[in-house]
């Protein structure tokens, strides 16, 4: 039987290595996306392309030939993991496999990140952010691996306090956020939140072909994740501070 939840994941994997080697932004690639659709005749709402990327559908053939025609890649390995990844000579250098975890060139150990608001972060997702010239609350060590482009948050509240064993985030805690890994099924994510344009800290949540914002403590409301929502980033780590 085929795993569709993992053949979901593994076209997100071969989507961000395609964007990637055509050197597409890493924030905003779903408005990139949706862009070169309707350019060539294909309307998709966000949260249909925000799924491609996240791991949560696989797009029709209308889409997936547009897609792969502008990164310039096969559509069968795009769509199937057929090799090889490019047509016989259109590209001669190595491409390397979009599985691997160990992809140093992107991350940096223990590097400082900036320690934003909430509001910042929902900004995050759209944006394109000098870091270096990010107005940040101060700049942390990152004690996991995280990329470039990875932030902090401060933890408001207690939706994410577990009331019994397990997992906590409580009030004031730091959440580190990489935008650039996929997130899937059970992640701690950042997602933005239309109304307000601020982002929220839930745990990502798959039921029945639909998107849901977890909180941890069950006191708090389950929120479904709909078109105008956009999931921000991966909490790759956390610490409480004394």
């Amino acid at each position: 039987m085929i795993d569709k939840e993992k053949m979901r994941q593994h076209f997100s994997q071969r989507l961000h290595a395609a964007l990637t080697a055509k050197g597409i932004r890493q924030r905003g690639r779903g408005a990139d996306i949706i862009d070169r659709l309707k350019e060539n005749g294909v309307s998709k709402t966000a949260q249909a392309v925000s799924k491609w990327l996240n791991g949560g559908a696989v797009p029709e053939l209308d889409s997936l030939t547009v897609i792969a025609n502008w990164l310039g890649v096969r559509r069968e390995w795009l769509e199937h993991g057929v090799q090889p990844m490019y047509e016989s000579g259109s590209r001669s250098n190595p491409v390397p496999d979009p599985s691997a975890s160990n992809v140093t060139d992107n991350f940096h150990h223990m590097g400082k990140v900036p320690l934003i608001s909430w509001v910042q972060a929902g900004m995050w997702c759209e944006t394109v952010c000098s870091l270096e010239s990010c107005d940040a609350e101060l700049w942390l060590p990152c004690p996991v691996k995280i990329s470039s482009t990875g932030y902090a948050l401060r933890v408001v509240g207690d939706s994410m306090t577990n009331p019994g064993l397990g997992r906590s985030y409580p009030d004031g805690c730091v959440i580190f956020v990489d935008p650039e890994i996929v997130t899937n099924n059970g992640d701690r994510v950042i997602a933005r939140l239309p109304a307000s344009n601020e982002a929220t800290f839930k745990v990502l949540v798959t039921d029945a072909g639909k998107n849901y914002l977890k909180p941890i403590n069950p006191q708090y409301p389950i929120i479904e994740i709909t078109e105008e929502m956009q999931i921000c980033g991966k909490v790759v780590g956390s610490f409480i501070p004394d």
